[in-house]
């Protein structure tokens, strides 16, 4: 029997879950499309993530609006936005799809969890999930098998290198889907035998200090970039690699651009200022809809949104 609806940001149109809403039915779905167009800030954003066309996103927040009596978003020369009521309403709609789709999940039979599921995500992100407690999913589920793959090259998840991928920015494809996890603001860290006293407050303050700068693959990052229009910064090192970047600056070896979720938790570091011009970071949970069906998917994408809500947000 094919479910109501379909895990891990999936829409399923023939066959949605109903509730009754001031005496009209409402679709799970359409908490689905509200979410997405809330954090994407469009229609054709919202189509691109959860992977159906522009009009039934339309078509399905029109009819959540008028299933509640309210709009929910209006439109504004940069996209739309959220009225009064859409913020309202934004966190219990993200709160009853998370449910939905971690019931799912928890409702899979062990015996169903099985095979091997892979697992991209970058350099830094790897030792992160593990700690919070991925491979303790095959304990719970002796046939699954994970393989993680962590580094910078992004992995093709519509030919079938993995099946799950974390990353900053969501992968577009007609078969991918991408959910967005959580979000951090970037912001610049040293350690305080680096700093020995100095007051480091704004990008002035910055002049003849040595910079820790990503390179390679990431100096398209906002922060690569705005570390190296800085004048008076001198690098010190430019690396692919982010633990390298951090190792340094624990070593009091410079100034180090970190998502403060990631920041933040490094005792040994100062948080200076956030990087001016750069948004919060994003992290995105990109899955294909073929691989949505299998349980043994669901099980890991719901356990790593549970990872990033636990901790905050990601390296």
């Amino acid at each position: 029997m094919r479910p109501p609806f379909v895990a891990s940001g999936g829409l399923s149109m023939r066959a949605s879950a109903r509730l009754v809403c001031n005496g009209a039915r409402m679709h799970w779905d359409s908490l689905e499309v509200f979410a997405a167009v809330a954090r994407t800030g469009s229609l054709q954003g919202a189509s691109r993530v959860l992977g159906v066309d522009r009009t039934t996103v339309g078509r399905r927040l029109a009819a959540l609006e008028a299933s509640l009596g309210a709009p929910l978003v209006t439109r504004r020369r940069e996209g739309l936005a959220l009225t009064s009521a859409g913020q309202r309403a934004l966190a219990h709609a993200e709160t009853m799809s998370a449910a939905a789709r971690a019931f799912l999940s928890a409702a899979a039979p062990e015996d169903d969890v099985t095979g091997v599921v892979r697992l991209a995500v970058t350099e830094a992100m790897a030792p992160f999930v593990v700690e919070q407690g991925l491979v303790a999913l095959t304990e719970r589920y002796p046939r699954l098998t994970l393989e993680l793959h962590g580094g910078n090259r992004r992995l093709d998840l519509a030919t079938g290198e993995a099946d799950l991928a974390l990353r900053v920015d969501p992968l577009r494809g007609a078969e991918l889907r991408a959910r967005c996890i959580s979000r951090s603001s970037v912001a610049l860290y040293a350690s305080r035998g680096y700093l020995s006293g100095r007051s480091v407050k704004t990008p002035a303050h910055l002049v003849g200090h040595r910079a820790l700068v990503p390179g390679g693959e990431l100096a398209m990052l906002p922060e690569a970039r705005w570390l190296r229009a800085q004048a008076g910064l001198v690098p010190a090192l430019v690396s692919n690699s982010l633990p390298a970047l951090l190792s340094a600056a624990r070593r009091g070896q410079g100034v180090v651009a970190l998502t403060s979720a990631w920041g933040d938790r490094e005792d040994e570091l100062v948080r200076l200022f956030d990087v001016p011009g750069v948004p919060p970071r994003a992290l995105w949970l990109v899955s294909t809809r073929a691989g949505t069906r299998r349980p043994a998917v669901r099980v890991v994408a719901e356990a790593l949104v549970s990872f990033f809500s636990n901790a905050g947000a990601a390296p």
